[in-house]
């Protein structure tokens, strides 16, 4: 399971618990009893801040993988490519243009090495991540 999944599954359960808590609050305050009114409301609130919290990781997650991808194409598609190129396109300095290439290839979204220039030589026919062909 990917870290963006996990983050997705517990954003899911814990606003789920939320919502649960939000709900006995409801039918407490339908009974009247402050109680239960109060426990209820105090296990939403809970459960209610990490689930935002998992849930906002996880589109930052979801972010990071789609800009990968976009400068593991790019790559692709120059076959050669300057670092100062994908910085112009990213809008980043060089030195972070360098380091999205290499976590693009640690989490395999591109294969390719950096030659003796510091130019990035993207591998021809890079397999998509999840890609299932040999």
């Amino acid at each position: 399971m990917n870290r963006r999944t996990l983050y997705e599954v517990l954003a899911t359960i814990s606003l789920a618990v939320a919502g649960l808590g939000g709900i006995l609050a409801g039918a407490g305050a339908v009974l009247q009893q402050v109680i239960s009114v109060a426990a209820a409301t105090l296990c939403a609130f809970v459960f209610l801040i990490p689930g935002l919290y998992f849930l906002a990781y996880a589109r930052r997650l979801r972010s990071r993988d789609l800009a990968l991808a976009h400068a593991a194409a790019y790559a692709v598609t120059r076959g050669t490519l300057e670092v100062s190129d994908l910085a112009a396109e990213l809008s980043v300095s060089g030195e972070v243009a360098a380091r999205i290439l290499r976590t693009a290839v640690r989490e395999g979204h591109l294969r390719g090495r950096f030659d003796e220039h510091g130019r990035f030589v993207a591998e021809p026919n890079t397999p998509a991540r999840g890609d299932l062909t040999p």
